[in-house]
């Protein structure tokens, strides 16, 4: 039986539900100082999610709608947008997922590595890290964003890097996604992946098939996790012994 030794989770939408009340926020409010009449509603940013990286995603919308502002104005307005972000988290705007302190809490206490794995920048990872984690902040072994690889998910550096610097083999470790792209890049590094969907995922993208298991949730005591597909849960939440069940 493999022992669990180390947790990777991705950030956007898996440990605070930043898509769509930050992040397209955001992005919207940068679009307005720079006098543009770009406006992202949900839909289409949920589209947008498939291009992996905000100054990517906002380049590949400019093409397609063939505006004529050069990559060096979506790099500004990128910058803007990581301005708008951090005001948003400073505002309490961001909250955790259900159940992240929890599941954190309690594999902290089976002394497994937890790891950041996310294609956020670093300027704008830290500033939520340390607002809706302040006191879980130091749990975490590693932080891998953006900057610290050139290819990003859907392919695997990241989580290969991941694995390289816990010192474990990947059979030990566990990835926490919630997006189609996120599982790729984990089962494109050997790792087992749970997907937690956002609740918008659940009736509005495509669910990937290709991870261990699925959920809705991490769960809590108010609001219980629910199997989508996958290994049947052992007790109510998402725990350390469901985990170590779905990488054996």
């Amino acid at each position: 039986m493999q022992k669990l030794k180390a947790v990777f989770w991705d950030v956007d939408g898996t440990i605070a539900d930043t898509e769509l009340c930050g992040h397209r926020i955001a992005f919207n409010l940068a679009f307005k100082d720079y006098d543009l009449d770009w406006n992202w509603d949900g839909k289409k940013y949920l589209k947008l999610l498939k291009i992996s990286g905000g100054l990517k995603r906002i380049i590949h919308y400019r093409n397609e709608i063939n505006s004529n502002i050069s990559e060096n104005q979506c790099s500004k307005i990128q910058s803007r947008k990581r301005f708008h972000y951090k005001k948003l988290i400073q505002n309490g705007k961001i909250k955790l997922r259900e159940g992240v302190l929890r599941l954190i809490n309690e594999l902290s206490i089976f002394d497994v590595k937890q790891f950041i794995v996310t294609t956020s920048g670093r300027d704008s990872l830290e500033p939520l890290l340390k607002t809706t984690l302040s006191s879980h902040f130091n749990y975490f072994s590693g932080i891998i964003t953006y900057e610290d690889v050139s290819k990003h998910k859907p392919f695997p550096d990241a989580y290969k890097l991941a694995v390289q610097l816990s010192k474990n083999s990947e059979l030990n470790c566990l990835a926490i996604e919630d997006s189609y792209i996120g599982v790729e890049a984990a089962k494109g590094a050997n790792i087992n992946c749970l997907l937690t969907l956002p609740p918008w995922s659940i009736s509005n993208q495509n669910i990937s098939k290709n991870a261990n298991a699925c959920v809705n949730s991490l769960g809590n005591d108010d609001n219980h996790s629910k199997l989508i597909y996958g290994k049947k849960l052992i007790r109510d939440n998402v725990d350390f012994d469901y985990l170590t069940s779905i990488i054996n």
